[in-house]
C-alpha cells in the first residue's frame, strides 16, 4: 500500500494586527505545512481508521536540504519506509522484498501537499479552533469545514511552538471521524537518535523490485477529463511500470491543496465490465472500463468525486 508539510507566512502570522478566523487558519495551515518538511523529529503515532489500529515509529530530518524520513510499524505485519528525498523505499522483512519508487506523489502523516493552499478558503470555511495537549505538547486547532459535497472535512492539531501537525482527523458528512493519525509521543528538534534514519535492510540480501516513473505533459497522455471537480487541479502526470516486463499505467494526480485523487489508466479489462464503487476505510475506487484500458479513481474524498471525475475520463480523439 502506497504508504498515504516553509514558514513562509509565519512572520505575517505572528505580527497581523487582528486577523480574521479564515486568514488566521490559513496562517496556521502554512505553518504547518512547512513544518513537517523543514524540522528534526521523532516520534510514535496512532493511525485509526473503523476497526484498525495501526501504530508506528517515526524519524526525520534534513540533511543538505534533502529530506529523509523512516517509518517503521510496531505491530501487525513488519513493514519499514524509507522516504530520501522524493525516492521511497518500502521493505517487506517476511518476504525479504524491497520495493523501490523513484517518485512519489502521495505525502503521510504528518505531512501536507504543499501545493496551493492558498486557494482553500474557496473550497473549506477554515478557522483556528480551542487549543490543548497532544502526546503531551501544547497544540492548537485548524478547522476546514467543506463548502461543497466534493470534500470531506479536516481537524488539524499543531504544535503552537514549532508548527509541527500533532493529530489530523478525517471528517465525514455528519463530523463522524473517518480515520485520524496522532503522535502519542514526539520529540521536536535536536539531531535524530543515533541509528533512528538507518535502513533496517540490507539491499543485498533482498529482492528489489523497482517501480519506475518518468514524468510527462498532459497534452502526451492522450487521454483526456472531460468532468472536472470544483478546486482540483492536474498536479502531476507520469507513466509507472513495475520491473523490467512490468504493465506500463499512466498516473495522474488531482489535488485542490489538501486532498488528492489519483486516476490509474492501464491496458486490460473486460469489455462491457460494470462500473463500480467500493470503499476501503476512508478511501473511495471507481473503476470502469474504457477503450481496451481499466481506469481506476481513487482518493480520500466522498465517493460522488471520484464516480464524477471517473466518469468524464475519455481515450483522446486523433
Amino acid at each position: 500500500m502506497p504508504v498515504r508539510t516553509s514558514w513562509l507566512l509565519l512572520l505575517a502570522f505572528l505580527l497581523a494586527p487582528g486577523p480574521t478566523l479564515a486568514e488566521d487558519g490559513l496562517a496556521l495551515l502554512q505553518r504547518m505545512a512547512q513544518g513537517s518538511r523543514q524540522l528534526t523529529y521523532s516520534g510514535v503515532f496512532v493511525y485509526r481508521s473503523g476497526d484498525r489500529v495501526d501504530t508506528s515509529r517515526i524519524a526525520h530530518a534534513v540533511t543538505d536540504g534533502v529530506e529523509i524520513e523512516r517509518i517503521e510499524a510496531l505491530d501487525g505485519s513488519p513493514r519499514e519506509v524509507l522516504r530520501i528525498g522524493s525516492e521511497v523505499k518500502c521493505f517487506l522483512p517476511e518476504e525479504r522484498l524491497l520495493i523501490i519508487e523513484g517518485r512519489s506523489s502521495q505525502r503521510g502523516f504528518p505531512s501536507l501537499l504543499p501545493a496551493g493552499l492558498g486557494s482553500l478558503p474557496e473550497h473549506y470555511a477554515i478557522q483556528g479552533g480551542a487549543t490543548g495537549r497532544v502526546a503531551g505538547v501544547n497544540s492548537r486547532a485548524v478547522l476546514l469545514k467543506p463548502r461543497d459535497e466534493w470534500r470531506y472535512g479536516h481537524e488539524f492539531w499543531m504544535d503552537t511552538a514549532s508548527g509541527l501537525l500533532l493529530k489530523a482527523t478525517l471528517l465525514g458528512a455528519e463530523g463522524e471521524a473517518l480515520e485520524s493519525f496522532a503522535f502519542t509521543h514526539v520529540r521536536i528538534g535536536g539531531p535524530p537518535d543515533h541509528g533512528a534514519l538507518k535502513p533496517g535492510f540490507d539491499r543485498e540480501k533482498v529482492r528489489v523490485h523497482h517501480v519506475r516513473t518518468t514524468e510527462m505533459r498532459s497534452d502526451d497522455m492522450g487521454w483526456t477529463f472531460r468532468t472536472q471537480l470544483p478546486g482540483f487541479r492536474k498536479v502531476s502526470t507520469m507513466k509507472r511500470q513495475a520491473g523490467e516486463a512490468g504493465t506500463e499505467s499512466l498516473h495522474a494526480v488531482f489535488s485542490d491543496g489538501l486532498a488528492s485523487i489519483s486516476v490509474f489508466i492501464e491496458p486490460g479489462g473486460v469489455a462491457g465490465e460494470s462500473e463500480t464503487t467500493s470503499t476501503l476505510g476512508p478511501v473511495n475506487v471507481f473503476r470502469r472500463h474504457v477503450d481496451q484500458h481499466r481506469v481506476v479513481v481513487m482518493g480520500e474524498v466522498p465517493a460522488i468525486a471520484v464516480r464524477r471525475l471517473g466518469e468524464g475520463v475519455e481515450r483522446k480523439r486523433k
